[in-house]
């Protein structure tokens, strides 16, 4: 399971490399990239990124102090791929619920209608 900082970086890291292949990204840009609320610097980006490889979430073909070339694995993929498919699913749940609540609201209000008018018409 990850961290809520393994997890920022691997959305990076997946953002960065849309095509699945490697991708050099500095250092600098990683840390702008985090969320403020991490409070990280390169020692930290750098501990993250070992991390992520060793958790073969990440492919870290190699690394300096400023640059690291890396390339999400099946992995690091699947784990924003599930979060998306999730938000469908919820989606079209909600758009489910929401129809059955028109169709009964549609049902009741018919109902309603039908009762006054019979009782009008012919009682």
């Amino acid at each position: 399971m990850l961290d809520k900082r393994s997890e920022a970086l691997l959305r990076i890291i997946n953002e960065n490399c849309k095509e699945g292949s490697y991708k050099v990204l500095e250092c600098d840009d990683l840390i702008r990239d985090m969320p403020r609320r991490f409070k990280i610097d390169c020692e930290g980006i750098t501990q993250l990124m070992k991390f992520l490889a060793g958790s073969e979430y990440i492919s870290l073909k190699y690394s300096d102090e400023e640059v690291f070339c890396v390339c999400p694995l099946p992995r690091g993929r699947r784990v924003f791929e599930v979060e998306q498919d999730d938000k469908k699913f919820r989606k079209r749940v909600k758009i489910k619920h929401f129809l059955f609540f028109l169709i009964g609201a549609g049902l009741a209000f018919g109902i309603t209608l039908l009762t006054s008018y019979i009782s009008k018409n012919f009682l």
